[in-house]
C-alpha cells in the first residue's frame, strides 16, 4: 500500500508590485511573509547595492515607511521606492548626543522614520534614547530646526503608545517656550510644531498647566496670530483652548481678559474675512474657541440675585438714571404730570413693579445676566434706550412693553440660540460675526432688544401676548442665522433681521405650515394612516349632526308667495330614537321645547326627498337671500311637506347633512367636508407628532419572516 502523501507547504503571502531605485526600476514579486530586512536585501541584490543596512522601503510618493508591522499591508501593484537612510540605524543614539549639528539632522531625521516602526521604537526606549532627547533640550544642545525634529520624534513615539506627554518636563517646556517667543517669520514651519507639542501638553499633564500658562506672552499670541501663517493662527487658538478648558475659574477669567486686551479675536477676524474656505481643523478649533468665550457667560446667567447686594442695586439705579435722562423735563407731556406720577415715572416706564426695591424684578433666571446686558444697551444706545422709555411713558399700561422682563427673556432666548454653557462638540461650525466683536453677546442683546421694540409696535402686542412676541423674535433670530450663516459682522446680522419683519415671519410660518400639508396628502404612507381612520371621522361628523337634530332648532315661517309671516315661528325637533321629527308653533324667544310640547310629527321613513333653494314650493317667488335658505322635507304619497328657511347658511347645512344621514345619505354639504378635513388632519398631526423632522418612507418596511417555530416561552409561566 502506498504510504500517504505529506500535505503541501503552505504558500507565503505575495505581491508583485513595481519598485523604484536609485539604480533603476523593478518588477518584483516579493514574499510577504518574509522579514522586512530580508526583502531590502533582496531588492537591494536585484539592483547591485552593497550596504541594504542603510536603505529602507516606502510607498511612492507619500512618506509611509514599510516596517515588519505594515509589511502584510502590500498589495498587488502598489508602487514602492528604494531610499537611503540618513544614516545607519545603530549610529543614531550616538550621533544625537555628539554628532556635528548636520549629523544631529540626519540622526533626528532618522529617527523620525524609526519611530514609526513599533520594533525599532521599542528597542529606541529600551536604551533610554527619549530621556536623552529630553535632556539634551534642556541644556540647549537642541534649538530652532533641531528642537523642531526632537519633538516630532518624541511626538512620533508618543503615537505608539510607548511613554507619554509626561515625559515634558517643566524645564524642557520653558526651552521651548523660549524658542516659540524668540522665533521669526522664517521659522513659522517650527513654531507650527511648538505649539501643537504645547497643546498636547496641556491637555494631557495637569502638572504642566502653570508653566505653559505663564511661559508666553498675551501680547506674543496677538503677533503669532496676526503675522504668521494660518497654520501657526489655528495653533494658537488650539492652545488657547487647551489652556481654557484645563484651567480654573481664575486662569479663564485672566485669558478672557487677556483675549479681549489685546484684540484677539478682532486679528483672527481680520485675518478671516480675507481668508475665504477654512478648513476643517481650523473651523473646529473656532466652533470650540466660540464655545467656550460664550460659556463664561453661564456663570451670571445661572447667579441668584440678591436684593441686598450694594453693586446690584447700584447698577439699577443707574439704569434708573439714564432712564430719567431721556425724559425731557420741558416735554409738555412730562409737566402735565402730578408729582406722585413723576415719582414712579420712572419705575413704570422700565417695566420695573416693585418701587421700594426694584431689583427684585431681577430675580429671575437670567436676570443677574440681563442686569449687565441692559446697562450695556442703555449706555451703548442711549438714544434708542431713552426712545423705548418715553415710549411706555406715554403709552397706556396694557400696551406697554415691558422693559425688565423683555431684558430677561431676550437674554434667556440669546442663550438657547447661541447655547451658552453647552460643551463644544466635534462640530466644524462658528459665527464669523462672532469674531467682529470684542462684545459679541451684549451687542447682539441690543441688536436684538430693538427688534423686541420694532416687532412689539408691529403686533400691537400687550403684556398678555408677551410670550407670543417673543416667540416671534425667536423664529426672527433663527431664521435670520439660517438665512445668512455666513455674516461678516454684526451689521450684516442686523440687517438680514430688518428683512425679517413681523408680517413676512407670518407669511413663511403660513406657507411653511402649506407645504407641510401637501407633502402629507402627497405622501403615501401618511394618506393610507389617513384612509385608516377616515371611516371613524366620517362617523364622528354624522353623530354631531344628528346631535344637531336631536337638539332642534326656530325656524322663522313664511308664506306660499315666500313672505315671511310676523311672529310665526316653528320649532323642529328629531326624537331620541331617531324615528321621526316633531314640530310645532313656538315664540320668537323660544330657545328649546320639550318633545311631548310639538304636535305635529313626521315619520324619518316617510321622508321621500329633500329639496333645497326654488325647488321648494314657498321660496319660488321669494327673495334671493330666502331662496338660499330654504328648504323642505318631501314626505311620501303626496304628503303636506314641512317647508323651512333656515336663520344662516350654518343651521342650512347641518340640518341637510342630518336629514341626509337620517336618509342613508353622505353628509356632502361644504360645511362637513371642511369639518371631516380639520379632524383629519388634526388626527393625523396627533399620530405624526413624534416625527417631526423624520423622513416618512414612500413605502413600508419589509415584512421579517416568521420564525421558525411558535414556541414561546414566559420566564413566569414556562412554556406557553
Amino acid at each position: 500500500m502506498a504510504s500517504a502523501a505529506k500535505p503541501a507547504a503552505p504558500v507565503g503571502k505575495r505581491a508583485k508590485v513595481g519598485v523604484k531605485t536609485p539604480c533603476g526600476d523593478l518588477l518584483l514579486d516579493l514574499d510577504l511573509d518574509l522579514p522586512l530586512f530580508t526583502i531590502v536585501e533582496y531588492v537591494c541584490q536585484e539592483v547591485g547595492i552593497t550596504e541594504p543596512d542603510l536603505y529602507a522601503i516606502k510607498y511612492d510618493g507619500s512618506e509611509v515607511y514599510i516596517f515588519d508591522a505594515n509589511r502584510q499591508d502590500i498589495r498587488n501593484g502598489d508602487m514602492l521606492q528604494l531610499v537611503r537612510m540618513p544614516m545607519n540605524r545603530n549610529e543614531v543614539i550616538e550621533k544625537l548626543s555628539s554628532g556635528t549639528p548636520d549629523e544631529k539632522a540626519e540622526a533626528l531625521q532618522a529617527l523620525l522614520i524609526l519611530a514609526a516602526d513599533p520594533d525599532s521604537a521599542v528597542k529606541f526606549i529600551a536604551r533610554e534614547g527619549h530621556k536623552s532627547i529630553v535632556s539634551w533640550i534642556e541644556v540647549g544642545v537642541y534649538k530652532g530646526n533641531l528642537l523642531c525634529r526632537a519633538i516630532q520624534c518624541l511626538q512620533g513615539l508618543i503615537d505608539q503608545g510607548l511613554v507619554t506627554w509626561e515625559i515634558f518636563s517643566n524645564k524642557c517646556l520653558s526651552r521651548i517656550l523660549k524658542e516659540t517667543n524668540s522665533a521669526n517669520g522664517t521659522e513659522w514651519s517650527n513654531v507650527e510644531v511648538f505649539l501643537s507639542a504645547l497643546e498636547c501638553v496641556v491637555t494631557s499633564n495637569p502638572a504642566a498647566y502653570e508653566t505653559v500658562f505663564m511661559g508666553m506672552p498675551w501680547e506674543r499670541y496677538a503677533v503669532l496670530m496676526q503675522e504668521a501663517s494660518v497654520v501657526v493662527m489655528r495653533n494658537c487658538i488650539m492652545l488657547l483652548n487647551a489652556l481654557f478648558a484645563q484651567g480654573s475659574p481664575g486662569n479663564r477669567d485672566a485669558l478672557k481678559n487677556a483675549i479681549s486686551n489685546w484684540k484677539i479675536k478682532s486679528v483672527v477676524w481680520t485675518r478671516l474675512k480675507n481668508y475665504g474656505q477654512v478648513d476643517s481643523e481650523l473651523a473646529h478649533a473656532l466652533h470650540v474657541f466660540q464655545a467656550q468665550m460664550l460659556g463664561l457667560y453661564e456663570r451670571l446667567r445661572n447667579a441668584r440675585v440678591d436684593t441686598a447686594d450694594l453693586a446690584l442695586n447700584g447698577k439699577v439705579d443707574i439704569l434708573l438714571k439714564l432712564a430719567q435722562s431721556g425724559l425731557k423735563s420741558d416735554d409738555t407731556r412730562y409737566k402735565q404730570l402730578d408729582f406722585k406720577r413723576r415719582l414712579s415715572v420712572h419705575h413704570t416706564a422700565m417695566g420695573l413693579e416693585d418701587v421700594r426695591v426694584p431689583l427684585k424684578d431681577f430675580a429671575k433666571p437670567a436676570g443677574r445676566l440681563a442686569i449687565e446686558n441692559l446697562l450695556y444697551f442703555a449706555d451703548k444706545y442711549n438714544l434708542s434706550f431713552t426712545t423705548a422709555i418715553q415710549e411706555n411713558l406715554f403709552s397706556s399700561s396694557e400696551h406697554m412693553c415691558p422693559l425688565v422682563e423683555s431684558s430677561i427673556l431676550l437674554t434667556e432666548l440669546l442663550c438657547r440660540v447661541f447655547r451658552v454653557g453647552e460643551p463644544a462638540g466635534d462640530e466644524k461650525t462658528f459665527l464669523l460675526m462672532y469674531f467682529s466683536h470684542e462684545c459679541f453677546f451684549e451687542e447682539v442683546f441690543s441688536v436684538c432688544m430693538l427688534l423686541v421694540f420694532k416687532t412689539w409696535r408691529e403686533m400691537k402686542a400687550s403684556k398678555t401676548s408677551i410670550r407670543k412676541v417673543f416667540g416671534i423674535v425667536n423664529q426672527q433670530i433663527v431664521r435670520a442665522l439660517k438665512l445668512n450663516p455666513h455674516c461678516l459682522d454684526i451689521n450684516s446680522f442686523r440687517t438680514t433681521l430688518s428683512s425679517l419683519p413681523y408680517s413676512e415671519i407670518v407669511k413663511q410660518l403660513q406657507r411653511e405650515n402649506d407645504e407641510r400639508k401637501a407633502s402629507e396628502r402627497q405622501s403615501r404612507a401618511v394618506n393610507q394612516l389617513r384612509d385608516s381612520f377616515r371611516a371613524e371621522i366620517i362617523s364622528l361628523v354624522n353623530e354631531n349632526r344628528i346631535n344637531v337634530l336631536c337638539k332642534g332648532s326656530r325656524f322663522q315661517k313664511y308664506g306660499a308667495k315666500g313672505n315671511r309671516i310676523k311672529d310665526g315661528y316653528v320649532f323642529v325637533k328629531l326624537s331620541h330614537n331617531l324615528k321621526a321629527l316633531h314640530y310645532g308653533d313656538c315664540n320668537a324667544t323660544c330657545d328649546d321645547v320639550d318633545i311631548e310640547e310639538l304636535p305635529e310629527s313626521i315619520a324619518v321613513s316617510d321622508i321621500e326627498m329633500i329639496n333645497t333653494g326654488a325647488s321648494c314650493p314657498h321660496a319660488r317667488k321669494a327673495a334671493r337671500q330666502i331662496v338660499d335658505l330654504a328648504f323642505s322635507i318631501v314626505i311620501c304619497n303626496d304628503g303636506q311637506p314641512l317647508n323651512l328657511v333656515a336663520p344662516n347658511a350654518k343651521v342650512l347645512n347641518r340640518w341637510l347633512d342630518g336629514l341626509n344621514v337620517l336618509m342613508g345619505n353622505a353628509a356632502n354639504s361644504i360645511e362637513a367636508r371642511g369639518d371631516m378635513g380639520i379632524l383629519l388632519d388634526m388626527e393625523v398631526r396627533l399620530r405624526l407628532l413624534e416625527t417631526e423632522g423624520i423622513h416618512i418612507p414612500e413605502t413600508p418596511p419589509p415584512i421579517p419572516p416568521p420564525p421558525s417555530n411558535f414556541d414561546f416561552s414566559s420566564r413566569f409561566f414556562g412554556s406557553l
